[in-house]
């Protein structure tokens, strides 16, 4: 935890003297938002505003497509890649090579994935807001035909904010300009045209295919005063299954023959209006990264990340692989073993399967890994004609066990109702149970005919009647459903609702709240207890990134019990940045010199230099209050004002699940918290954001030293 000498003096000097440009390394990072977690190779600065802008448009899209966007049950990652050199590996491939994308959207049972790069030669943001929609489109219209797709999508793409408003519809003139020049496709064979077809894969077709994609949705939606009920109309139609003529037909009245000759009358006008939409929160508010939270990916969770992407694309030798590396550079990491349990599974390799799964499962995982693990236990009770003949006492219990969690993440998922009812049926244990879980496979999925059969099976065997029992049935293995396989897509619910960013400014003061003693004896306690915050030095060194003007410079900060303080920065190789307080005197030396720090600045110090101010809060502040509840992110944090004895009051919001602190707002800067670990019985952040204004600054710790020797001269002014 730094002073805030180095937050309030160091954090402007740096943003007034640093010139260096900024240095690409190809660390791995994370950033974590209401709806999606966004990890890259690229800039962190970049990383933030994909995430930010995605969750604005998140809300942008639910307003504009229909009355609510429902929020998938699916976890949905987004891959951000530097440029398109590190992107091209993990591309979906096309006839062996890799296509000529700069996004995509690969959708999952377990998790949707949207892939992209911020190579300098495309939009990212536009390339990210064209693969959201897929996500979304995937989620509510399922059997939506691949120009619907990608014509809204790229409709979608160019949608520019200002303000509190949102402008959409912004004519491409590259593909007026294309469409002109050529044959426009007929209709039908638009509405034909496949992820297989060359007219979506190959480069001189697809334009063709985007381009006609693109005007047609234009047309159907913002062709005419109204459209826009039409097209949620036509979209409707779509999701019940009507093909697109009848569609068109049911809704705007038109056939196919006659859409052709306006759609060509369209393009050649060239005057395509784009539409004022209102009523939008002002995106200037997302701008600050409130909240989203932010932490470095360690290599293995890296190595895990592209090789699941890779799974999804059904490159699966190149994702084991990569699953294999990442347990090679951490043997405990889990999703690591749950991804190669999974795959092992639908390539039926399941002796290693279970091995994987059995280790995965050690800690609470996904549904559909609890489910796999059981799935593989069952396997070991299929008899060499294909029956379910039976199963050990200890392979029914673990079963059980593993099914009711997987009942337990998803209710609504029938194959792990009916399997429990085998296990239950098959073992003569638990009979009621038995027959309520094949009852409510049934009911999930009435029309499995397995799952009918094992309702009146377990029925009949347990009414008694001596005949039933007899010529009861053996259960076929072929009955218990194989896992669909990764990468395919279903149809996802969830609640509806608005979209909203929690950055903390909203607070909510109703309800009963902890005492604030309470809360104050978990923070300590979290922080490592009070024996732990007791010692006489510190010394913290480590990088600093300023947004935007330097990257990969360093920090060093040296503190002395009970009130010495120095630290000194260097943002680039030619700037050093030192700050400084002997207990009587605060100073400041730049690249124009040195100078004394006075008035408001040096009554500000003392209070600065205490390294564990934010630890030590009651001996720290003057007067602290609990001001209520609040979110950052997806986390519930306690408010917390704290009144110094002169000055400004200060701001902090506690996790209110760990009690560590999440961010501290002081002055004019926002100070975010992250990448909490252990260091001599401590818990310390290793990841220190600073935002003052437009302008941030990234601490990242290397080297944290307690009750060292520190030389006291560094405290005095040189």
């Amino acid at each position: 935890m730094k002073s805030r000498i180095l937050i309030s003096h160091i954090l402007i000097v740096v943003f007034t003297f640093s010139t260096v440009a900024a240095q690409t390394r190809d660390s791995w990072r994370s950033v974590r938002t209401n709806h999606l977690y966004v990890i890259g190779n690229a800039d962190a600065d970049k990383l933030r505003q994909v995430a930010v802008w995605l969750e604005f448009f998140h809300s942008a899209f639910a307003r504009l497509v229909s009355r609510n966007v429902i929020d998938s049950s699916v976890p949905t990652t987004v891959i951000v890649f530097r440029d398109d050199a590190s992107f091209t590996p993990f591309k979906p491939l096309y006839q062996g090579r890799p296509t000529n994308i700069s996004g995509y959207f690969q959708p999952g049972d377990d998790v949707n994935y949207i892939a992209l790069s911020l190579d300098p030669r495309g939009d990212p943001f536009s390339t990210a807001f064209h693969e959201y929609v897929h996500l979304h489109l995937r989620d509510n219209v399922p059997s939506a035909p691949l120009w619907l797709n990608e014509g809204v999508a790229e409709l979608y793409e160019s949608l520019q904010f200002s303000g509190n408003e949102a402008l959409i519809g912004t004519p491409k003139h590259n593909y007026l300009y294309l469409l002109r020049q050529v044959e426009l496709l007929p209709l039908k064979t638009l509405f034909s045209i496949g992820h297989d077809s060359p007219h979506y894969n190959e480069q001189d077709k697809a334009g063709i295919f985007y381009g006609q994609s693109w005007a047609l949705v234009h047309y159907l939606m913002l062709g005419d005063r109204g459209r826009q009920d039409q097209f949620k109309q036509f979209i409707q139609r779509i999701n019940r299954g009507d093909d697109p003529a009848k569609a068109i037909e049911g809704t705007y009245g038109i056939t196919l023959d006659l859409l052709e000759e306006e759609l060509r009358s369209y393009v050649r006008r060239g005057n395509l209006a784009a539409q004022r939409i209102t009523g939008i929160d002002n995106p200037e508010t997302y701008g600050s990264y409130t909240a989203t939270e932010r932490s470095a990916l360690t290599d293995s969770e890296a190595n895990y990340y592209l090789a699941d992407l890779l799974l999804h694309n059904g490159r699966h030798n190149e994702a084991e692989r990569g699953f294999k590396q990442a347990i090679a550079m951490d043997a405990g990491f889990t999703p690591a073993h749950a991804a190669l349990g999974t795959l092992y599974v639908h390539q039926r390799r399941y002796p290693e399967a279970k091995k994987h799964l059995q280790r995965a499962t050690s800690s609470p995982q996904s549904y559909l890994v609890h489910y796999l693990y059981a799935y593989v236990l069952s396997r070991e009770g299929i008899s060499p004609t294909g029956e379910v003949s039976n199963y050990s006492r200890e392979n029914a219990a673990a079963m059980r066990e593993q099914l009711l969690q997987s009942i337990k993440l998803a209710p609504n998922y029938a194959p792990a109702y009916y399997l429990l009812a085998v296990v239950n049926s098959v073992s003569g244990e638990h009979g009621d149970e038995a027959l309520e879980m094949a009852q409510k496979a049934h009911q999930l999925t009435p029309s499995n005919k397995n799952y009918a059969e094992l309702v009146e099976n377990i029925k009949e065997y347990r009414s008694g009647n001596t005949t039933a029992r007899e010529r009861r049935e053996p259960i076929k293995s072929d009955a218990i459903a194989e896992p669909v396989k990764v990468g395919s897509s279903r149809m996802l619910g969830g609640e509806t609702g608005s979209v909203t960013i929690n950055d903390g400014r909203a607070v909510d003061t109703s309800g009963s709240l902890p005492a604030l003693d309470e809360i104050l004896n978990k923070y300590v306690q979290a922080l490592g207890g009070a024996t732990a915050l007791a010692v006489t030095s510190r010394v913290v060194k480590g990088t600093v990134d300023v947004v935007g003007v330097s990257r990969g410079g360093t920090f060093e900060t040296y503190t002395v019990a009970p009130d010495k303080a120095f630290s000194i920065i260097q943002p680039g190789p030619k700037e050093t940045i030192k700050v400084g307080y002997n207990g009587r005197i605060g100073w400041m030396q730049t690249p124009t010199g040195v100078r004394t720090l006075k008035g408001a600045e040096l009554d500000a110090v003392p209070n600065d230099s205490d390294f564990y101010r934010i630890l030590n809060l009651k001996s720290a502040y003057a007067k602290l209050t609990l001001v209520g509840k609040s979110k950052i992110g997806y986390r519930d944090v306690y408010v917390i004002d704290m009144q110094p004895a002169s000055g400004t009051a200060d701001r902090l919001f506690v996790d209110a699940a760990t009690y560590l602190p999440v961010r501290m707002n002081t002055m004019r800067v926002e100070i975010y918290y992250d990448d909490w670990r252990e260091v001599e019985g401590l818990k310390m952040p290793y990841v220190i954001t600073h935002s003052l204004q437009k302008r941030t600054m990234t601490l990242t710790v290397k080297e944290i030293k307690s009750n060292v020797p520190v030389d006291a001269k560094i405290f005095e002014r040189p």
